[in-house]
């Protein structure tokens, strides 16, 4: 292989594929120069053709086998169907093409060895050839900005009609002289000039340009032009996410997309993220969007693998994301309605690399970096606390804990244990992917392997990956083609109890444990120090995180093979048959010496087997009537059936931790094994149709019927339809010669999509086991589990959606804006029934919900020079939501009941309120004396020093001088925010790149359950270190409350905080070398990496990103002893070997 291995690197996106052809068009206006005296012209040139009732493509073909010359055209402007009569023996090809334009009615021009062809329309040119006298031969090479050359780049002599096109090397040459100005263009990347100096040799980088209107957007079961959507679709670079430190694709979505708020609820490594699209359309179903990953829809829930509390995997992490080569997020229903009853939360479309034409390229990119946690929680240290504990003790009438000789010695080693430290680590994180792409005029091909690995910021957690992906396409003929995409891989999760809260989680363990204890209380021995004392039992939560073992493990194959036929003209069918096949493991073992395990070991192994199978069958026809009218019909059928295989086995009581959860048998005690099987299926119908006319008008109808298994015998179908129009006004004559406006387009459209994601089984009278006790006897049984609800069906979504284009200064400046509402239906809850039915409640379809917004985007090329660009890209998005309707029920307390808490659930559902409220008490300071105490009201704090809450109503509804749950809480807050959004800039001077991306978003309370426990003075576990500014007699006016042995945890607004913040996400900065003559390289980029760098909040936890609760939608904004995210630094290498 020589040096042009990596030539087609860039042609693996069809971004990169159409505008190749698109600017071999527009090159077609150029006169070539050739400044080789040596070269061939058409006139020069002879051939032999014997065809009857031949396609151009092939004439072309047969032309290209006798000849070095290449015939060029744009798909779109050509027409390749034309069948032609040629016969010729040994006649010069000048004249073989002449034959051809009377039959054609295109031209041949000849520049170099290409010969581009295009309508006749400029000048009535036919068949043309320009040659030049010489000035100065000026050779060198065109290359993208991570150097890979770029075929087809269009090179003019400024002023003149002199010009040339890159070969397939991205090599050119040109005759100029010093002081000429040479213009090099291609579609999808920015123009540039640059001047001739006095050498001989200019090689050019060209950077992207995502103004193109030719650009293709992948849409559900197509793909169209950027200028032809109808629909609401975001799309999201490749290239803005593969160089950042990221397990999964959904991580890389924060924050780039308008409309989509990711949030990153957990820093365990590999953790899912939550997607909500346009804000959350269910109240107990699922939230989170579709996924669709080379056509192939995948599980979208909540994640799997156990963390030891609400944080889950993704199974996104199964994908690598530098096998990404695009992703549209698709937002209003113009666009997600082809998805049917899976697309009411959004579609997200994931599109994996393929080979193109041309020689074989091989590139390796590799990163390392070191990871730390962002922050810390300032707590006391041992002397701090110790003087607490003994004051809370003395308070309560109790004797000091700490004598006057313990006292001593921590005020002269105040320290103590940092258990925080203890937990935390600086971590590495890896990275290694190596591709192959190539292929031929009939057979391209793709294949990767990677291996990424990243330790977790808390010991013993970490997650690794092992993939390899292989894409292959054939052309059997020119109306048959085959192709077929793997992706196998396998993830190692090792996490650690967090997010449990309580007493279950090593954070909150970490920042509550006494800091007077050591983290052995034997170090010589390894015997732990087991639990907090004084005070609340807590486990040790570096033993915690150390000695327990919770591994889960996942082999995944996703793949499909699909052919297409056009069996006859315009008409191509198509069939896919694809399959998702899991095996999951999660093995857990709490050995003897934790506190956990109550002194017996306990060791548990579960996992299971899912086989996902699809299938698809479409119809596509393209037609092209005239000039002025063109219609594009899809229909289809497709089956999906899914199978889940569980089992479960657990064993205790070993004789050592040796072994741990690898020898079930060794335990002496055997639990009841236990196994599970389900299935569901889903049958669909599909169907759309595409008119444009003029390129101006345009129409898009879509409608999918399902029917799915999960719904009941009364409801087992629906039909999802969308219509869409858009209108051009760019192309109007009244819009000819703008000079300010480059695009300006309107959109509007109306659909229906539906949410399955209920479970499976919820419409059906199921039955559970259970034991009982007959005689001498422990016999199984079994009861019902729950009331069948035959008319259960899916959620509906309707929306609305309106949205302007808008391009100025010939694209410069790009601006999106869309209005949405839309309104779900049927929601689906758990109604409470009557207590004779023997069922607490039971799932209907009883209420409704509204989402309604604007999204914005804006981009920007600030500054476009040959050596210094500046481009930024912004987007924000403003979402209201609004429950409108609870089954005749103005409001429902909903989520955990912690009773601690003093308050019952902390959340309510309100008829013409947002999704998620907080629903508390209202402090009102501190009770101060005996006088205060005695006026009142009686809360839950009632004594001098603690805190005073409103007395809000009683039961005859006024104050009635007590504080209860039922009467004295309200609305205290809203977790959701008012806007958020992404802000973009990126820097290039000559071979140097800055990228910096900042997050942000407004709004969105957050209930710091922390700082709930870490504002309780009550001597039982540690605290806030601020709290040495606690209430006394005499410090009267300190606004947190006094020392006392009576743990006092009440929810109310105290602990409930704005969530607003801004971070600095991502800073890349990168260094791509000049092309060189290597013949190891041909090309390098180098980089460095910051994540997670500032965050500009007044949030007092460690990140306003949280959710204790998981993938809730009734508990938003809850945060208790969550993973910490990390903050990231790393250095990589991207190489292009030939």
């Amino acid at each position: 292989m020589k040096k042009s291995i990596l030539r087609q690197l860039l042609m693996l996106s069809k971004r990169i594929l159409y505008a190749f052809a698109f600017q071999l068009f527009f090159v077609s206006l150029l006169l070539a120069n050739d400044g080789k005296a040596q070269r061939k012209t058409i006139d020069e040139v002879f051939v032999t053709v014997n065809q009857e009732q031949t396609k151009l493509p092939k004439i072309f073909s047969i032309i290209e086998n006798q000849t070095k010359f290449k015939f060029t055209y744009n798909n779109g402007k050509v027409d390749l169907d034309q069948k032609v009569d040629l016969n010729v023996q040994n006649e010069n090809l000048y004249e073989v093409l002449t034959k051809l334009v009377h039959q054609t009615g295109l031209s041949f021009i000849q520049i170099n060895e290409n010969i581009h062809v295009r309508p006749i329309d400029y000048q009535n040119e036919k068949v043309r050839i320009q040659l030049e006298e010489e000035d100065k031969e000026i050779t060198g090479v065109v290359a993208d900005a991570s150097g890979l050359p770029l075929p087809g780049v269009t090179i003019l002599k400024k002023g003149t009609t002199i010009g040339t096109v890159t070969d397939l090397d991205g090599s050119y040459s040109i005759e100029a002289d010093a002081g000429d100005v040479l213009i090099f263009s291609f579609v999808g990347f920015s123009t540039q000039e640059v001047t001739v100096g006095n050498s001989s040799s200019l090689n050019v980088q060209l950077s992207d340009d995502t103004k193109s209107l030719e650009e293709v957007v992948v849409i559900g079961y197509g793909a169209v032009k950027k200028s032809d959507l109808t629909g609401s679709v975001s799309s999201v670079k490749a290239t803005e996410i593969q160089q950042t430190p990221i397990t999964s694709i959904d991580q890389g979505l924060v924050g780039r997309a308008s409309g989509v708020m990711v949030t990153q609820t957990s820093g365990m490594p590999g953790a899912v993220a939550s997607i909500r699209i346009r804000g959350s359309s269910s109240l107990q179903g699922g939230n989170e969007p579709l996924y669709v990953i080379d056509g192939f829809p995948v599980y979208s829930g909540s994640g799997y693998g156990q963390t030891g509390g609400n944080a889950r995997m993704s199974g996104l992490a199964t994908i690598n994301p530098a096998d990404i080569e695009s992703i549209e997020i698709l937002k209003d229903a113009s666009a997600t309605a082809i998805y049917g009853a899976r697309a009411a939360n959004g579609v997200v479309l994931i599109t994996t690399k393929s080979g193109k034409e041309g020689k074989d390229q091989i590139t390796f990119d590799a990163y390392y970096g070191v990871q730390n946690v962002a922050k810390k929680i300032d707590v006391m240290n041992a002397y701090e606390y110790a003087t607490l504990v003994n004051e809370a003790y003395t308070n309560d009438g109790l004797n000091p804990v700490y004598d006057s000789s313990k006292m001593a010695e921590l005020q002269a080693n105040p320290k103590g244990t940092d258990w925080q430290d203890e937990i935390f680590r600086s971590a590495p994180i890896q990275n290694y992917q190596l591709s192959f792409s190539g292929g031929d005029k009939k057979t391209n091909y793709s294949i990767s392997g990677n291996y990424f690995n990243q330790e977790g910021v808390i010991i013993n957690s970490g997650f690794k990956r092992y993939s390899a992906r292989i894409n292959l396409t054939r052309d059997i003929s020119d109306k048959f083609r085959v192709g077929t995409n793997v992706n196998i891989s396998r993830t190692d999760s090792r996490a650690v109890p967090t997010d449990a809260g309580g007493t279950g989680g090593v954070v909150t363990g970490a920042m509550k444990f006494n800091p007077v204890l050591p983290v052995y209380s034997d170090e010589a021995l390894g015997v732990y120090t087991q639990v907090n004392s004084p005070g609340l039992i807590y486990p040790n939560p570096v033993a915690s995180a150390k000695e327990q073992v919770r591994e889960s493990a996942m082999t995944r194959v996703l793949g499909n093979l699909y052919g297409e036929w056009e069996f006859i003209p315009d008409l191509t069918a198509k069939v896919s048959i694809g399959t998702d096949l899991t095996n999951t493991k999660f093995d857990t073992f709490i050995p003897s010496n934790i506190f956990e395990s109550g002194g017996i070991a306990v060791a548990r192994i579960n996992g299971g087997y899912t086989t996902n199978w699809l299938n698809e069958n479409t119809l596509n026809w393209n037609k092209k009537l005239n000039d002025d009218h063109s219609f594009s019909v899809l229909g289809g059928i497709t089956f999906q059936k899914n199978f889940f295989e569980g089992f479960g086995a657990s064993s205790q009581n070993y004789v050592n931790n040796v072994l741990e959860e690898n020898s079930l048998g060794s335990g002496s005690t055997y639990n009841q094994p236990s196994s599970s099987k389900t299935e569901w299926s889903l049958v669909s119908y599909l169907g759309r149709v595409s008119y444009n006319m003029k390129e101006r008008y345009l129409l898009s109808l879509n409608g999918r019927i399902d029917g799915s298994s999960r719904f009941g015998d009364n409801n087992k179908y629906a039909f999802f339809p969308s219509g869409a129009l858009a209108w051009r006004v760019i192309e109007e004559d009244f819009m000819k010669g703008s000079r300010v406006f480059s695009n300006l387009k309107t959109r509007v459209s109306y659909g229906v999509t539906g949410n399955q994601e209920i479970g499976l089984f919820n419409s059906l009278p199921t039955l559970s086991n259970t034991t009982y006790t007959l005689g001498r006897n422990l016999v199984t049984g079994f009861f019902p589990n729950s009331i069948p609800n035959p008319d259960l069906k899916w959620e509906k979504t309707g929306q609305f959606d309106f949205g302007l284009d808008f391009g100025f200064f010939d694209e410069r400046l790009r601006f999106t804006a869309d209005y949405y509402l839309k309104k779900t239906t049927d929601l689906i809850y758990d109604v409470s029934v009557p207590y004779v039915s023997g069922f607490a409640s039971s799932l209907q379809n009883i209420g409704s919900m509204q989402n309604k917004g604007v999204e914005l985007m804006i981009e920007a090329d600030i500054v476009a020079k040959a050596e210094f660009r500046w481009t930024s890209s912004f987007n924000i998005s403003f979402n209201k939501n609004k429950i409108i309707e609870l089954g005749g029920e103005q409001y429902k307390d909903v989520g955990t009941n912690d009773g601690h808490l003093k308050t019952g659930s902390v959340h309510r559902l309100v008829v013409g309120q947002p999704i998620g409220l907080f629903y508390g008490y209202v402090t009102d300071g501190i009770i101060q004396n005996s006088e205060e105490l005695a006026a009142g009201p009686v809360g839950p704090t009632n004594w001098i020093g603690g805190r005073r809450y409103k007395d809000i109503s009683g039961p005859n509804g006024v104050p009635d001088g007590l504080v209860n749950a039922t009467y004295d809480r309200q609305i205290i807050g809203d977790p959701n925010p008012d806007f958020y959004g992404g802000f973009t800039n990126t820097f290039s001077y000559k071979g140097f790149e800055l990228n910096v991306f900042t997050q942000f978003s407004k709004g969105g309370d957050i209930f710091n359950y922390n700082e709930m426990e870490l504002l309780l003075p009550s001597g039982g576990q540690n605290v806030y270190q601020k709290l040495v500014d606690r209430w006394t007699p005499s410090n009267p006016s300190a606004i947190y409350p006094v020392a006392t042995t009576n743990r006092s945890a009440v929810f109310s607004d105290a602990f409930i905080h704005d969530g607003s913040y801004a971070k600095i996400k991502t800073l890349t900065l990168g260094y791509t070398f000049p092309y060189s003559d290597s013949k190891v390289l041909s090309g390098m980029k180098i980089y460095a990496t910051g994540q997670n760098l500032l965050t500009f909040t007044n949030y007092t936890g460690y990140d306003p990103e949280v959710s204790y609760r998981g993938a809730s939608n009734l508990e938003l904004g809850e945060d208790f002893g969550g993973y910490p995210q990390s903050r990231t630094f790393m250095v990589g290498v991207k190489l292009n070997i030939q």
